[in-house]
């Protein structure tokens, strides 16, 4: 069942339209599912491509902030080591739902409040 897309000369808005066989793509006519209209230009579409159970692609997939945030304290947790006083913020914004960009603010404010690393105490370690 061919899925075709159209421009609505009216209302300018785009609808996807369903029809039962290629034949009726012919046979019967299409209306903008906004406003009705039957003045419509027919779009050239993007094509789809049909996935196997099983298979993986390069498709990007939705992140969940909330799921990412949980794996990484645990990763924090299991290594031992100390994510900083600006995850915690983190993990409570995407606890409560907020949006990646609303997380990618909330971290450059952690950022910035996060106390300088002296690299002095760094040098000559590992050197001998």
């Amino acid at each position: 069942m061919p899925i075709y897309e159209y421009k609505c000369n009216d209302c300018g808005k785009i609808s996807s339209i369903l029809f039962r066989s290629f034949s009726s793509v012919e046979n019967e006519s299409a209306e903008c599912e906004h406003c009705g209209s039957s003045s419509l230009k027919r779009l050239i579409s993007q094509l789809g491509r049909v996935q196997s159970k099983g298979e993986t692609g390069g498709e990007l997939r939705v992140v969940d902030p909330r799921k990412t945030v949980e794996s990484m304290s645990r990763q924090y947790d299991n290594a031992g080591l100390d994510p900083g006083k600006g995850f915690e913020e983190v993990a409570k914004q995407a606890a409560a739902g907020k949006s990646p960009e609303t997380l990618k603010e909330v971290i450059k404010e952690a950022r910035k409040n996060e106390p300088k690393k002296d690299s002095s105490s760094k040098k000559g370690k590992g050197k001998k």
